[in-house]
């Protein structure tokens, strides 16, 4: 049924045939965090959409992206009453050629066309490097081999994300730290391992908040053994907040709800569903992988 600048499907793949026919390329899911119930897909084109549920249908909207001077941008909302605006090009790159959501990453346009945001036409931008930046890291070597895992265990302390992530995010802050975040105070060993520290419980941060959290086939797996299994398996949760906070959100309460209601952080929430989620696809994976061997 349509509706306004979009579309009612009884299911997400009948939407996505739906955009097929519209877009008339190739339409994929984009690897975007949100919190709520909205997921967006993307053609090759260019042309966005918005899926949410309401009431077990699927309501599918257009999103016009705005045109500036240096392309177009797109106009993502990341949770109730907030939105964020994103180079179309990055949106197309991610979706289409990473396959992972990375919004850093520098693209220049092969035609030369801005507005041209092809997956074909589109490539990382390669800068030369300064040599003094080469110097920098060289003079940090013996920093960096000696407290790389101290400074990786530190952003893992602060939201519990997976250990190669922090290894990501570590690097990251070392790399800023010799480049753009050069200044000529961080001579001192110690003041440059604090800074080191602090940037890369940012950039651990940074990542977690991008991860999605409510991952749609997730839930909708977890929903399915739930309804295949004779016990309560939010149970299976080490610790009766973590069995509280998945038992609400997969009820339908959002991150934002759930903290409101217990009188928490939102970022406890959102930590707590995240790992409960991957507790429970590790603990059916194995499950499966037993029923297999026999």
């Amino acid at each position: 049924m349509v509706i306004g600048n979009g579309f009612f499907s009884d299911t997400r793949e009948d939407a996505l045939e739906e955009m097929k026919q519209r877009s008339k390329c190739e339409v994929k899911h984009l690897p975007y965090s949100t919190i709520g119930n909205i997921d967006y897909f993307i053609s090759e084109t260019g042309d966005l959409y918005g899926v949410q549920r309401i009431q077990g249908k699927c309501l599918t909207r257009t999103k016009s992206p705005i045109r500036y001077k240096y392309g177009y941008s797109a106009r993502l909302t990341t949770a109730p009453h907030k939105e964020q605006f994103l180079p179309l090009a990055v949106l197309v790159y991610c979706a289409f050629v990473l396959n992972r959501w990375e919004p850093d990453v520098q693209l220049e346009h092969i035609n030369g066309n801005v507005y041209d945001c092809r997956p074909a036409n589109l490539r990382p931008k390669v800068e030369d490097i300064p040599p003094e930046w080469s110097q920098r890291m060289k003079q940090r070597q013996d920093v960096y081999k000696r407290e790389f895992t101290h400074v990786c265990w530190s952003a893992n302390y602060i939201c519990g994300l997976d250990f190669q992530d922090c290894k990501d995010a570590a690097q990251s802050a070392f790399i800023y730290l010799c480049t753009d975040g050069f200044k000529p105070i961080q001579n001192e060993h110690q003041e440059f391992v604090g800074l080191w520290i602090k940037i890369a419980r940012l950039r651990a941060l940074d990542i977690y908040r991008r991860r999605i959290v409510n991952d749609y086939d997730a839930v909708e797996r977890l929903r399915s053994y739930q309804r295949g299994f004779e016990f309560d398996f939010y149970q299976l949760q080490p610790g009766k907040k973590r069995e509280r906070y998945l038992r609400m959100y997969m009820e339908g309460n959002t991150p934002t709800e759930i903290a409101k209601e217990c009188n928490v952080s939102l970022g406890s929430v959102s930590s707590s569903v995240t790992r409960s989620i991957q507790f429970m696809q590790r603990y059916f994976k194995k499950d499966i992988d037993q029923w297999m061997r026999k």
